[in-house]
């Protein structure tokens, strides 16, 4: 049976969304929690046999990772531009389900898994533009560390 990679995007990251938006909202620890739980899911998925990732020495060789891994979650982006030193791309729809300025706080502390794993890549991830900020889409950079 082949699962559909559109159902980790599609059902599975919005409910996290959803929950990780809940913890968050918790007085003094649920920034915290997040942002660990965020750092501590990239470093396992990055560490996966078979399925994980590899430090790059290039920035086509962390693109091609970075596509990889979303690929995997059913995730695409698109590449506006990019050169010899980073480049940008853009996400059409938030995978976490946020979608209003409320949710700003926890859409930057659920991105630490995308900070995350691009650091383990060799990279360095700026997110330009976000959904919750009001942007039609989420923009970021992504270059060598």
């Amino acid at each position: 049976m082949t699962r559909d990679r559109s159902v980790v995007a599609g059902t599975l990251m919005p409910v996290v969304g959803r929950l990780n938006a809940l913890v968050y909202r918790l007085p003094l620890v649920g920034e915290t929690l997040v942002r660990k739980q965020s750092r501590a899911v990239a470093a396992l998925a990055f560490h996966m046999p078979l399925l994980g990732g590899k430090s790059c020495s290039s920035i086509h060789e962390v693109k091609a990772e970075w596509i990889k891994f979303l690929g995997r979650a059913g995730i695409s982006i698109e590449i506006t531009r990019e050169n010899e030193k980073e480049f940008e791309f853009e996400v059409e729809a938030c995978p976490w389900g946020f979608r209003n300025p409320a949710d700003l706080g926890v859409c930057d502390a659920c991105m630490d898994l995308d900070r995350t794993y691009v650091k383990l890549l060799g990279g360095e991830m700026k997110i330009l533009e976000s959904i919750p900020s009001g942007s039609a889409c989420c923009k970021e950079v992504i270059r060598m560390a």
